[in-house]
């Protein structure tokens, strides 16, 4: 396979081999392409969880929070997390 790149990519690439992390272009080529692959996974598995919170509002799967009942729960996660620090400092 023969591939063109525009001459800023082929400088980045000359760039990437000239500092040591990569041997060739076909390693540069490599990575940059795992790193769209897994970008693709992530966004995938993002969607699949946007629609699970969609069918939970669909099916009335959820709960209602106003202003007071928000700041309450937010002193709860507090008050957890300084206890959880607690027992951790305790522990050593």
């Amino acid at each position: 396979m023969t591939v063109e790149i525009p001459p800023e990519h082929e400088q980045f690439v000359k760039a990437v081999i000239a500092r040591g992390e990569f041997q060739t272009e076909g390693q540069v080529i490599g990575a940059g392409l795992r790193l769209l692959a897994e970008r693709d996974r992530q966004i995938e598995y993002l969607r699949r969880e946007v629609q699970v919170g969609l069918d939970e509002l669909d099916r009335g799967d959820y709960v209602e929070y106003d202003e007071a009942s928000l700041e309450e729960s937010f002193e709860q996660i507090k008050r957890e997390g300084r206890e959880a620090l607690h027992r951790h400092t305790q522990s050593q």
